[in-house]
């Protein structure tokens, strides 16, 4: 009866009232046991030695991880691909898709830290006085990235919902263009493959002498740019945003591949990296010359 009315004070059933009790009356706690439920089936030695096995090589597969600590666990018990999945991510070692960056040799390591530590105080404003050059390739269907389209159940293959694909991207076009905090400057297309390194040098030619003229008069200064460095150059960004922004539906020729949307890029797109360039020598140096999220 007292139990009873206990448990319709507290809304539970009389039975976990009177388990309580008994535990509570035989323990002298209301505390659980310890070794109550489900035992796990990894030790935690086993557990660190899963997290150093996926350490050694970040590229394993929770497959072979499992088959890997299944050959050595000690209590005879075999784990799930699932298992070793929860069990790193309770570690923190979840799977991501790895970044892309640039091979990055010491000696290119050492020159990054040496041209961020000699920039790192600078400012915005002595950033807008960079002009930076670059050159890339741009195809008419080269569009690489995950394209999201609306449909209904059974329109997957009409032509509106579809990205066309062709052999080779569909014809290319590689350009030299440049930048400054002003907006862009030139962008000239090195149309023919056989052409490219014709077009280059005469580049070089007239480059070289406008520098030299310049850099006499005193109103130009070369800067010594590290090896395997595109993170320091904003026009890399510019390049993603051209792809972003080209309407491959409606092109027609090679050259409006990126005219068009080269006009078209306002001071404030330029600026908004540009501005980033304080961050990035920072980033660099506290990475001691490596790889950043730039």
């Amino acid at each position: 009866m007292f139990n009873r009315r206990i448990a319709k004070d507290l809304r539970c059933s009389p039975s976990a009232v009177k388990y309580t009790s008994d535990r509570h009356n035989a323990t002298n706690s209301h505390q659980n046991r310890k070794g109550r439920g489900r035992k796990n089936k990894l030790s935690d030695s086993e557990v660190r030695h899963l997290k150093l096995l996926c350490l050694k090589d970040r590229r394993k597969t929770s497959q072979e991880l499992r088959d890997e600590i299944n050959t050595q666990t000690t209590n005879g018990a075999t784990v799930s691909s699932r298992t070793v999945c929860r069990k790193l991510g309770e570690e923190r070692l979840v799977g991501r898709i790895a970044a892309k960056k640039p091979l990055l040799k010491e000696k290119n390591r050492v020159k990054r830290l040496k041209f961020e530590k000699e920039h790192k105080k600078w400012t915005k404003e002595d950033w807008y006085k960079v002009l930076r050059t670059d050159e890339s390739k741009f195809e008419q269907f080269g569009n690489k990235r995950r394209v999201y389209v609306r449909r209904r159940d059974g329109e997957r293959y009409k032509n509106e919902c579809l990205l066309s694909t062709v052999k080779h991207g569909g014809g290319s076009i590689m350009v030299w263009g440049a930048i400054s905090a002003s907006g862009t400057v030139v962008l000239l297309g090195l149309d023919l493959f056989s052409k490219r390194t014709m077009t280059l040098n005469i580049l070089l030619t007239i480059a070289r002498t406008t520098c030299d003229r310049r850099k006499s008069a005193g109103t130009l200064k070369m800067m010594d740019w590290p090896p395997q460095s595109p993170h320091l150059n904003p026009i890399e960004k510019i390049w993603s945003e051209l792809e972003n922004t080209l309407d491959r539906s409606i092109v027609h020729s090679k050259e409006s591949l990126w005219q068009k949307a080269w006009d078209n890029i306002s001071v404030e797109v330029l600026r908004k990296y540009i501005d980033t360039m304080p961050e990035r020598c920072t980033a660099v140096i506290a990475a001691k010359g490596g790889h950043t999220r730039y």
